[in-house]
């Protein structure tokens, strides 16, 4: 048993320190800070092994409150970024896995309250970090099948409190965590490494600029922007394969956001745009349905959104482009809208 042991600690070992670098690695490329938080927990899940391989129970006990806390962290990050939460300190939501294990090691007594305990705490928390992330919305399969893997590792991780003394288990315990630590180990790398998560360089190019145009030449614009990687917010469908597309709509549902929730909407853009600068491409957003906007809105809070995109544009290098039925504005709200683009 214990070369078998060995080897399955080498085993977990490698896999994850692979993991971490090709998550480092992701965070290098496409700047999101998901990756390098959920890269940072893999290194410490790797020191979890070397701690157990070394016999300090303790040790194994901060490091793995350490690695659940860090990735639950990155994972809530990862939700954040793909716009479908908005969230003030998310530290803060990964806090319980570090103070248990510390308030276990400070005032239990015996190993149910020292390690037990805190140990069942921080494996919870793995799973919570594999839902989180399998809570994806949109088309994004690649961590929808890491977010499973992993809610699974974290849930074999929780019986170890529970059946480390039975004999009988302990083979099976022993091979079912080496196998789920693979897994998740090989479907978060599939995740990061996906086009979806680092996203790739068009063959498109594109003059960055802000420009405010009319309905009528909508068609004639996107039609050349059809194979780029287009961030676009439109009324109806994505009518291209290559753009990301949210509809714009007080209907639920995946890609699609809310009227009123400008600000997930500027969070999504700015995601997008730093994504877009650290690959050196320039990045083009695209708003079709001011008018809806105002309709829930009202006129100051969406103009003070379309100045915030201008700026963030301004700031990126990218190109924004927002189509209005002139039609439906009056002269004074006309000339408001124009001068925002006009940088005044």
């Amino acid at each position: 048993m214990d070369g078998l042991l060995l080897a399955g600690q080498m085993l977990s070992l490698t896999a994850k320190v692979a993991v971490a670098v090709l998550l480092l690695r992701a965070y290098r490329i496409s700047g999101r800070t998901s990756a390098l938080h959920l890269g940072l927990a893999w290194l410490f899940s790797a020191v979890v092994v070397l701690m157990d391989a070394l016999g300090h129970e303790i040790l194994v006990v901060v490091f793995y409150s350490v690695f659940s806390a860090v990735l639950f962290y990155g994972s809530l990050r990862f939700l954040i970024e793909e716009g479908q939460v908005v969230l003030k300190r998310p530290w803060m939501w990964a806090l319980p896995p570090v103070i248990g294990a510390f308030y276990g090691l400070l005032l239990g007594n015996g190993w149910e309250s020292t390690v037990g305990i805190p140990y069942g705490v921080s494996a919870f928390y793995v799973f919570l970090a594999g839902v989180t992330i399998a809570s994806a919305e949109g088309d994004f399969p690649t961590a929808r099948r890491a977010g499973i893997a992993l809610a699974l590792f974290g849930l074999h991780e929780m019986d170890y409190p529970v059946l480390r003394d039975v004999q009988w288990f302990a083979p099976i315990g022993f091979t079912l965590g080496a196998v789920l630590t693979v897994l998740s180990a090989y479907m978060m790398a599939r995740m990061v490494l996906s086009e979806r998560f680092i996203g790739t360089k068009p063959t498109v190019e594109v003059k960055p600029g802000v420009k405010l145009l009319t309905r009528k030449n909508y068609e004639r614009v996107v039609e050349g922007l059809k194979d780029y990687p287009v961030l676009a917010f439109l009324r109806e469908p994505t009518p291209f394969p290559a753009w990301t597309g949210y509809m714009l709509t007080a209907v639920s549902g995946e890609m699609r956001i809310h009227p009123t929730n400008l600000a997930r909407m500027s969070e999504i853009v700015s995601r997008y745009l730093r994504e877009a600068s650290n690959q050196d491409v320039t990045g083009v957003v695209v708003i079709d349905g001011v008018e809806f906007l105002v309709t829930y809105n009202g006129l100051q809070p969406v103009l003070k959104f379309l100045a915030t995109l201008r700026d963030m544009a301004l700031v990126n290098n990218a190109l924004l482009l927002v189509f209005v039925e002139e039609n439906a504005w009056n002269p004074k709200e006309l000339s408001m809208l124009k001068r925002i683009f006009a940088g005044e």
